[in-house]
């Protein structure tokens, strides 16, 4: 992945946790349709995250070279947000 490519896979993860947190929250609100609009959103950038993927692959990377970077930054993003 090139430079730019990483810092958007991480911007990207970090809106994915938010967008889980948004659904957490409106539940806890008893807000569904909030928590429906959250869970759609999640979804379109974990379809984005596999369609990056692809796009990886097709122009001659290798899929599962790109999977695991996107794990490592799956992981770094789930720190930071601990921390």
């Amino acid at each position: 992945m090139t430079p730019i490519q990483t810092k958007i896979a991480h911007r990207r993860e970090h809106l994915i946790l938010a967008e889980g947190l948004g659904i957490e929250i409106c539940m806890a609100l008893g807000d569904r349709e909030g928590a429906h609009r959250h869970r759609r959103e999640m979804e379109a950038l974990i379809a984005a995250r596999e369609a990056a993927l692809q796009v990886e692959e097709e122009q001659g990377g290798s899929y599962f070279a790109a999977a695991g970077q996107i794990s490592a930054i799956q992981a770094d993003t789930r720190r930071a947000v601990r921390a």
